[in-house]
């Protein structure tokens, strides 16, 4: 898990893959952060990006380091309402309490990867380590 994470953290933005019914969306995100021994992301409860984990929870990220070597983590996408996860996610990014205020109407989601699979490659697209989470 720390592997996966630190490497999240030194390249952000890293990018999330869902389907809006059979059409692919990506976009960049920032947050990630561990807790209870999972890495948890976050993003705004209202947001197109909530529904469509809701109704296809398969999901992918993925992410380039400035050597070349890149990362691809497969898994779905599992909410958690407990709410200490909010000062976890505060703590290791502390923009959160500003973008998404505690028990403001723009509330956040906070999910991590059940069944993850961590691929770190090379530019050849060659595996170089496999990581399950």
């Amino acid at each position: 898990m720390k592997k996966v994470l630190e490497f999240l953290n030194k390249n952000s933005p890293f990018y999330l893959a869902t389907l809006k019914g059979n059409d692919p969306m990506v976009r960049p995100m920032g947050l990630a952060f561990g807790y209870h021994g999972k890495i948890f992301f976050g993003c705004g409860s209202k947001k197109q990006v909530c529904r469509q984990m809701t109704d296809n929870p398969r999901v992918q990220l993925a992410t380039t380091g400035g050597d070349g070597t890149w990362l691809r983590y497969t898994g779905f996408a599992t909410f958690d309402d407990d709410p200490d996860i909010y000062d976890a996610a505060a703590k290791a990014f502390p923009p959160v309490e500003k973008m998404y205020p505690r028990g403001s109407d723009t509330g956040i989601a906070f999910f991590h990867l059940k069944n993850g699979i961590a691929l770190f490659c090379d530019v050849s697209g060659a595996v170089l380590e496999t990581i399950n989470l």
